[in-house]
């Protein structure tokens, strides 16, 4: 992205965090890629991000420093959850999806990415008790969520793929428990070879 571009965008998620009464300030640095606060999902947005069908290739850090192709965890249902530790509604939701991680064994690989620095999720996940994989990165994240579709939008953003790799469907903003429970019938129909992709993309929440 043009550094003039991301310096506006910047500029302009500081604004919608303030707006949000989120503790935004503290975060947002020179250095800090950020991405705005969640936000109602524009239709004609998600349905450029629905073009997205494979899952996309890129390497981030997990918190033992280790780079991970996110591609390493395929052969088994994803969800991947992009967050921050400064981001309200991200964290609201990290308790329903850790337990969609514990009641999911052998189902659905809840994977977190935050775009954030790796002492602060580090502080974060060992208090919240998260224990589903955890990958970081702050240029490299946000490049990470733009390669699901055109242009990087609000936070959570939450990706479900196939055990083949194919993308089910993109959800941005907060999962609510009935979206989660959706999300586990879902993938426990489409692993058991009751649904087709197609079928699972028309079923998918927001759809």
């Amino acid at each position: 992205m043009n550094p003039a571009l991301r310096a506006v965008r910047v500029t302009a998620i500081m604004a919608c965090c303030a707006l949000a009464g989120l503790y935004a300030g503290q975060w947002f640095f020179a250095d800090r890629p950020t991405a705005p606060p969640a936000q109602s999902p524009d239709p004609a947005r998600e349905a450029e991000l629905s073009l997205v069908t494979e899952l996309p290739s890129f390497k981030l850090t997990d918190l033992d420093g280790e780079r991970r192709d996110i591609r390493d965890f395929s052969g088994q249902p994803l969800l991947i959850n992009f967050w921050a530790t400064w981001c309200a509604p991200c964290r609201k939701e990290m308790p329903l999806l850790q337990t969609l991680h514990d009641d999911s064994p052998g189902g659905v690989q809840v994977i977190g990415i935050a775009i954030d620095r790796q002492p602060a999720v580090e502080t974060f996940i060992a208090e919240a008790g998260v224990t589903y994989p955890i990958l970081v990165g702050q240029e490299d994240a946000i490049a990470a969520a733009e390669s699901f579709g055109p242009e990087f939008i609000a936070l959570p953003f939450s990706i479900l793929v196939a055990a083949d790799g194919e993308v089910i469907g993109l959800e941005t903003g907060e999962l609510d428990p009935a979206e989660i429970r959706g999300l586990a019938r879902l993938t426990a129909e489409l692993g058991a070879g009751r649904l087709s992709v197609a079928d699972a993309r028309d079923r998918f929440p927001g759809s």
